[in-house]
C-alpha cells in the first residue's frame, strides 16, 4: 500500500513537472566560470494545501518560502537570519534613529514588466498599516512607523516613534505591486490572496496551482540578479510523512522537511540535516522579592544541579539543548560549551544563601521554611513530565524538594502568570513566532527586551498593559541598557556585540534555565547542487539562493 502511495505521489510530480511548456531565457543568465545544466524542476514537498496565500502572515514554513521566491522585500534574510540589503541597497538612520533613508534600487521589475518604485514599498508599508494587526509584524508597523514617503522613485523615508532596529528584518516582507492592489480597501486588502494577482519581483513566477497537489513556479528570465538554473519550483502536497520520506529517498521528492521519526536511514543519494525550530523550553522562575528564587545564588545552584545532555536526551531525539534564547544557527547565538553539573557548588551556593540541611533531614531549610515547591508543567504533554520528572530527581541531592504538579494550562497554569504570580517555578515553552501560530522564522528578529527588560514586568493594578512576558520580574540594569540600545541601533555588527554581552548576564542571571529547541529535519537529494558551494541545510533559510541551484546531470 505504501509503494502505491509513492506511485500516486510521483504521479502528481510529473504532472507538476509538466505544466506549460519549458522556458527559454530571453537573457544569458549570470553564471560562474563552470558548464551549470540548465532546465529541470526542484520539487519541495508541502505537508498541506496552499490555497491562500497572504504576505504578512504565512501560516506555514512552505508558505513563507514561496513568498520569498515569488516576491522581493526591502531587506532579505541571510543563512544566519540576519538583514540584508535586497530592494534597498543601502540605508541611513539620522542621529536619534527615527528616521530611516533607504536607497533603492532602480533595475528592478515586477512580473509584468512593470518597474518596481520607491512608491510601491511606501504604499506596501502603508497598506499594511490600514488593516487589522493580527500579526506582531502589523503591531510593529502600526505602532512604531508614524510616517512612510517616497520623494522619488528611488528613495523611501520611514520616519519612527523611537529608534526600532527590528524594524530591518520586519522590511523583509514581500513588497506588494501598487499598480495593482493600491485602490483595494483595508477590508479587501486583509483578504487579498496572493494567488488570485500573483506578480511579484522575485526568481521565480506563479505558473499554475492543482488544488490539492501542487503549486508550480516558473522562473523569472528578467531576473536581474542571476536568472535561475531552474526551469521550475513545485510544491507539492504530501500530508502522509511516511509517504514523503520514501518519495524522497525514491528521488521522486527533492526537498522536504519531516518528522523527526521521518528523518532517519534516507539513504545515500540524499543529504541531511537540521535546524532548531523557533521556540524553545525553559524553566522560569518567579524572582519577585519575597520568592524564593529571587535570590540569584538559588537559581544559580538549581541550574548547576541539572545535567543538560540528560534533560534533553530525556526530551527525545529531535531536541538540542541551547544557551539562550538566541538559538543555534541565527546570527547572535552564542557559543561555548553547555554548563557541567557542578553539585558541591550547588551545595555552596545554597550554604551561601541560607538554605541548610537540618541533622537527618534530606530537604533544606531557612528560617523554618523548607526549600520545597510546586514544579508546574502543562498536564496534557507527557514529554514535559517527565523532562520535569528528572528535573526534580536532579535537584534532589542538593536539598531541593521539587513537586512535579502537572495542571492544565489555560484554566491554571496561565492564571499563575498574572497578578499575583502565585507560583516558584514552571516549566514553560516559547513560540518565537513574528506571524502567530506555530513557531516562524518569518522576519526574525533577536531583540529580547520583551522577555527581560525591566519595565515589562507588572507594576500593579494600575497596569493596564495586556501581555507582559516578563512575568518572572527578571531586573538587571546591565541588561537593560544594553537591550535598550541594541534594539535602537541600526548596525548589525553592534548589535552582535551588545547581545554578546546579554546573553552573559542571562547565562549568569539565570532568569530563565534553558533547556532545549526541537529540531525540523531538512532532506535534499544530492544531486542539487549550487554554484555557490555547499548548500547548507542548518539553517530555516535552506532555499536562500535558490536561483544558483541547479540539477546536475
Amino acid at each position: 500500500m505504501k509503494r502505491l502511495l509513492t506511485l500516486g505521489l510521483l504521479a502528481v510530480l510529473l504532472t507538476a513537472c509538466s505544466l506549460g511548456s519549458t522556458p527559454t531565457p530571453t537573457s544569458e543568465p549570470t553564471t560562474p566560470p563552470i558548464q551549470v545544466p540548465q532546465g529541470g524542476t526542484l520539487t519541495i514537498r508541502t505537508a498541506q494545501d496552499i490555497a491562500t496565500l497572504h504576505p504578512w502572515k504565512p501560516t506555514t514554513h512552505a508558505e513563507a518560502q514561496m513568498l520569498g521566491l515569488l516576491y522581493r522585500g526591502l531587506t532579505k534574510l541571510d543563512q544566519d537570519l540576519a538583514p540584508q540589503p535586497d530592494v534597498a541597497s543601502s540605508w541611513q538612520s539620522d542621529s536619534i534613529g527615527q528616521t530611516l533613508t533607504m536607497t533603492l534600487r532602480s533595475d528592478i521589475r515586477w512580473h509584468d514588466d512593470t518597474p518596481l518604485t520607491a512608491a510601491d514599498a511606501a504604499w506596501t508599508i502603508s497598506a499594511m498599516q490600514s488593516i487589522s494587526p493580527t500579526t506582531p509584524l502589523l503591531v510593529d508597523l502600526q505602532g512604531l512607523v508614524s510616517a512612510v514617503t517616497a520623494p522619488d522613485t528611488t528613495t523611501l523615508v520611514i520616519t519612527l516613534r523611537e529608534p526600532y532596529a527590528p524594524l530591518l528584518s520586519a522590511l523583509s516582507m514581500p513588497i506588494l505591486p501598487k499598480h495593482l492592489f493600491g485602490q483595494l480597501s483595508p477590508v479587501e486588502l486583509d483578504q487579498l490572496n496572493l494567488l488570485t494577482q500573483p506578480i511579484g519581483s522575485g526568481p521565480f513566477m506563479f505558473e499554475e496551482r492543482t488544488a490539492g497537489s501542487a503549486i508550480s513556479l516558473i522562473r523569472n528570465n528578467q531576473y536581474v540578479d542571476g536568472v535561475p538554473y531552474l526551469d521550475r519550483v513545485a510544491f507539492v502536497v504530501a500530508p502522509d510523512a511516511e509517504v514523503a520520506r520514501d518519495a524522497v529517498r525514491d528521488g521522486d521528492l527533492l526537498a522536504a522537511e519531516l518528522p523527526w521519526e521521518q528523518s532517519q536511514g534516507l539513504g545515500s543519494a540524499v543529504n541531511a540535516g537540521n535546524y532548531p525550530e523557533n521556540g524553545f523550553y525553559y524553566l522560569a522562575f518567579n524572582m519577585r522579592e519575597g520568592r524564593i528564587f529571587s535570590d540569584m545564588r538559588v537559581r544559580q545552584a538549581l541550574a548547576l544541579s541539572l545535567d543538560l545532555n540528560t534533560i534533553v536526551e530525556t526530551a527525545g531525539p529531535s531536541a538540542q539543548a541551547i544557551l539562550s534564547d538566541h538559538l543555534p544557527g541565527t546570527w547572535v547565538a552564542p557559543t561555548g560549551e553547555l554548563p557541567s553539573r557542578n553539585l558541591d557548588k550547588a551545595r555552596e551556593l545554597l550554604d551561601q544563601a541560607g538554605w541548610v540541611l537540618p541533622e537527618g533531614a534530606t530537604i533544606r531549610a531557612s528560617n523554618g521554611i523548607t526549600l520545597s515547591m510546586a514544579l508546574y508543567v502543562r498536564g496534557d504533554d507527557q514529554r514535559r513530565i517527565e523532562v520535569a520528572e528528572r528535573i526534580a530527581a536532579a535537584a534532589s541531592p542538593i536539598g531541593f524538594n521539587l513537586v512535579v504538579t502537572p495542571a492544565d494550562f489555560e484554566s491554571v497554569i496561565r492564571s499563575k502568570l498574572v497578578t499575583p504570580f502565585d507560583f516558584d517555578l514552571a516549566l514553560m515553552s516559547w513560540g518565537n513566532s513574528r506571524v502567530g501560530g506555530a513557531p516562524s522564522y518569518t522576519a526574525y528578529d533577536p531583540d529580547n527586551f520583551s522577555l527581560f527588560h525591566s519595565s515589562q514586568i507588572y507594576q500593579g493594578v494600575a497596569d493596564g498593559r495586556p501581555g507582559l512576558r516578563n512575568y518572572g520580574a527578571f531586573r538587571n540594569p546591565s541588561f537593560d541598557s544594553l537591550s535598550t540600545a541594541a534594539r535602537a541601533i541600526y548596525d548589525t555588527e553592534r548589535r552582535r556585540e551588545l547581545y554578546q554581552q546579554t546573553n552573559a548576564i542571562i547565562q549568569s542571571e539565570y532568569p530563565y534555565v534553558f533547556l532545549w529547541a526541537d529540531r525540523m529535519p531538512v532532506a535534499l537529494a544530492k544531486n542539487v547542487r549550487s554554484t555557490q558551494g555547499e548548500i547548507r541545510l542548518n539553517t530555516a533559510n535552506w532555499l536562500y539562493n535558490v536561483q544558483h541551484w541547479y540539477l546536475e546531470q
